[in-house]
């Protein structure tokens, strides 16, 4: 492995940290991460897991925030695997005693006390290397859908861990199915759609901009429970056509439930690699095709996206927001005009906090307030993160303490909200 700054930095951890400690093991995790990538040979890869069993150590020690604890233990168990490779593959037999000669050391401050972790000559046993071989063993989809679904279990059940020999057990039990599994972990159980490890991840644009707020694994779990064979699915907001990516993949995530429906897309302002399937249509004139059974809008949200899909004044994005509302009523009169009684009709948005003016906006009880007064009734309601606490930027940083400091919350949660025609 080449020697980089990152790696210079990462093998001499300061004695004193500055800051919180959650703050300095991310920092180091993401080293890591890098110093993963970089690994050529099974010595090197050990040098990694050193270091990161001790930061997954250290922040169960520190008793730091459930994703950084589960950051670290989902990092050790991919050297592991790592490791794993470099010894189904045989890529050295020799390294496997060089690498025992290895040592690390690890010195972090908490409040003034030094804590020293010291990971030295670590033999790994017969037992351990079997593990690690097994993981390496394990088709890399079965491996992240199974990663993905229990860091997700753990992090809503506490007493629940993630761990290498829980993933191990549910690797035995996948083996055991067919080879399609029944129904896909990105198809959540519950009302809590957060995925740790995004596989539809935003658009670019190619102007270097990413547009649309929500990954595609939202838009998969409303189809998954919302639509039926042969609907008529419209998307009059479809943006960049994230959700046109979901449907023609749709193989993916439906596991053995593979069914057909029809996805029609509009916007204001078509744009992105599927523009040409997307016809320009201005909602606030009407809803521009009758009868469809499912409609679904990932809306601008208010406050948070002004100018950042065109300049019109008719873009709901740009708009204040006594002319945000009223758009709004007139999209859910236009949505109530063309749908049958039993029909749905999914709306997105989160909420809005101003931590600068101290203003808050309930934005999800207005636009329930106004789909029920045209004859809506709310039918069901899912959450998502928007996942603004996952890079520990400096700027993040700032904003993380001017909210605590004006004492008004950061909008985190996205609310799915599904309305049923009366």
């Amino acid at each position: 492995m080449k020697e980089s700054t990152s790696k210079q930095e990462f093998a001499i951890i300061p004695t004193v940290v500055s800051g919180s400690q959650e703050t300095a093991i991310i920092q180091f995790l993401k080293t890591a991460n890098q110093l993963l990538e970089q690994s050529q040979t099974l010595a090197e890869t050990q040098e990694v897991w050193q270091t990161v069993n001790a930061l997954e150590a250290l922040s169960k020690k520190f008793r730091l925030n459930k994703e950084v604890q589960l950051d670290a233990t989902e990092l050790r168990i991919r050297i592991e695997r790592r490791l794993g490779e470099f010894l189904t593959q045989n890529h050295d037999n020799n390294e496997v005693r060089n690498s025992q000669d290895n040592q690390k050391s690890a010195i972090f401050n908490d409040n003034g006390n030094s804590y020293q972790i010291l990971s030295s000559n670590h033999n790994f046993s017969k037992h351990e290397l079997s593990k690690f071989q097994q993981l390496a063993k394990t088709p890399q989809k079965v491996f992240e859908a199974i990663v993905t679904d229990l860091r997700i279990e753990a992090t809503i059940n506490r007493q629940t861990a993630l761990s290498t020999l829980g993933i191990l057990r549910a690797i035995r039990n996948e083996q055991k199915k067919d080879n399609k599994p029944l129904f896909s972990p990105i198809i959540k159980p519950s009302d809590n759609w957060n995925f740790s490890s995004i596989r539809y991840k935003k658009i670019d644009n190619n102007s270097g901009k990413n547009r649309g707020y929500i990954p595609g694994e939202i838009y998969a779990n409303c189809f998954w429970y919302y639509v039926k064979p042969n609907n008529l699915v419209v998307a009059p907001m479809a943006g960049s056509g994230q959700i046109w990516r979901i449907y023609e993949v749709r193989q993916e995530w439906m596991g053995q439930h593979i069914y057909d429906f029809e996805l029609k897309m509009f916007d204001l302002t078509p744009r992105g690699k599927y523009q040409h399937l997307i016809k320009q249509h201005d909602l606030l004139k009407n809803f521009p095709i009758p009868n469809p059974d499912y409609i679904i809008m990932d809306i601008p949200y208010y406050g948070m996206a002004n100018q950042q899909y065109s300049d019109k004044s008719e873009d709901l994005a740009n708009m204040s927001l006594d002319e945000w509302k009223e758009s709004l009523a007139i999209i859910a009169k236009n949505c109530a005009n063309v749908q049958k009684a039993q029909k749905l009709c999914t709306v997105i948005s989160p909420n809005y906090r101003d931590v600068v003016t101290g203003q808050i906006f309930m934005v999800t009880d207005m636009i329930r307030a106004l789909w029920e007064s045209f004859g809506y009734q709310l039918y069901d309601k899912a959450y998502s993160s928007r996942r603004i606490q996952q890079n520990q930027t400096p700027s993040m940083a700032r904003m993380n303490n001017k909210a605590k400091a004006n004492r008004i919350m950061l909008t985190d949660i996205t609310e799915i909200l599904t309305f049923q025609k009366l």
